[in-house]
């Protein structure tokens, strides 16, 4: 599916851009590294490039997705040098993890700026250049916590549900533009967001040590993403979990309503430091 494809990922320093990266380079990509962290994106490109795919230091870049002239030049530079864009991962974000009353409107401005307009601002310039060319695959990193509520995680569970609005209507405007659009919807991850998470009015390490689900191994998402591209699926949810969540709120919305109030004392009895 993705030999001799040029394949452009954000965030791809560390975590499921980098997973999605080296993998998209097994399978006989061109694989440009993009990530805020200079020295991640060159590493990422020379194991991409170790890996059989074609990416050196030249298809390494630093790129800050809130940049929006920024982004749309990276995408002219991948144009330029390969002649078209076959495959976006629209992956970089940041998390957010407090209760709504101890956020600021600052910690929002944040979360939105990164994990929402950096995704427009990829999806913007991507989607454009894919219209033209009349061929493309633009994938956009969600979360489950864009598909069900997020008590505790109230910010970055809006801006997910934005991702996904986002994914389904260029999904319909883009069918018959020749670009297919999908969103990747994982549960708990291991990556380096837990580390990297902004936190308000709970302990510092509450975003992974409240997750009430099992955290599961990239490199199993890694490989359901690629099935799901195949497939074409217009959201990729894993783990099971993750799917059965997801089902029973859309079937069911009142059976999980427990486990949202039993999450909300928990983290309240548990992880709250705030008066």
């Amino acid at each position: 599916m993705l030999h001799d494809q040029v394949v452009f990922v954000t965030g791809a320093g560390s975590g499921i851009g980098r997973q999605l990266a080296v993998a998209a380079a097994r399978r006989g990509a061109t694989v440009w590294a993009t990530d805020l962290d200079a020295a991640s994106a060159v590493a990422v490109a020379e194991e991409c490039r170790a890996a059989g795919g074609r990416a050196t230091s030249g298809r390494a870049r630093t790129l800050d997705v809130t940049d929006a002239a920024d982004v749309a030049r990276a995408i002219d530079e991948v144009v330029t040098a390969d002649g078209r864009l076959d495959y976006c991962f629209n992956n970089a974000g940041i998390g957010f993890a407090g209760e709504f009353r101890d956020s600021s409107l600052d910690h929002w401005r944040r979360v939105m700026d990164v994990n929402l307009f950096g995704v427009i601002h990829v999806a913007y310039a991507a989607y454009r250049q894919m219209v033209r060319q009349g061929h493309g695959h633009l994938v956009n990193t969600a979360s489950l916590a864009g598909l069900i509520p997020t008590p505790g995680l109230s910010a970055y569970g809006a801006s997910k549900h934005a991702v996904v609005s986002l994914t389904n209507s260029l999904r319909l405007e883009g069918a018959a533009l020749g670009v297919k659009v999908n969103a990747i919807c994982p549960g708990f991850i291991e990556s380096n967001i837990y580390q990297r998470t902004l936190v308000a009015g709970l302990k510092p390490d509450a975003m992974r040590t409240m997750a009430p689900f099992p955290i599961v191994s990239v490199e199993g998402l890694v490989a359901r993403v690629f099935a799901g591209l195949e497939r074409n699926e217009a959201l990729i949810v894993y783990p099971f979990y993750a799917r059965l969540l997801w089902r029973l709120y859309r079937w069911v919305p009142w059976a999980t309503t427990w486990k949202g109030l039993a999450q909300v004392e928990k983290i309240r009895r548990e992880y709250r430091i705030a008066e």
